[in-house]
């Protein structure tokens, strides 16, 4: 897949999974997409959240995302829903 999507992160749910609101849509997507979006970031995989390093990891993501506008190329959606992404910061359109 090789959709990608832009919007602001609303929520951190663990270590590697975030809620974004869904601003923009690549011109070129084949597949349409809700105006939220529960996505799981490519090739990491952080502690679960029961444990000590599951917080850890959950809030040092908050810091660097929460409130944040990021880029999401979209490699697949996962038998929970979630998109799997290539997550990057980017620069919001005015």
């Amino acid at each position: 897949m090789s959709d990608v999507i832009w919007g602001d992160v609303k929520n951190i749910v663990d270590g590697d999974t975030f809620d974004l609101k869904v601003t923009h849509v690549g011109k070129n997507n084949v597949e349409k997409y809700n105006n939220e979006e529960r996505i799981r970031i490519e090739d990491v995989n952080a502690p679960e959240i029961p444990s000590a390093a599951g917080k850890r990891s959950k809030d040092a993501l908050e810091k660097k995302l929460l409130g944040k506008y990021v880029r999401c190329d979209i490699r697949a959606r996962d038998t929970y829903g979630r998109l799997v992404c290539k997550v990057s910061l980017a620069i919001k359109p005015t």
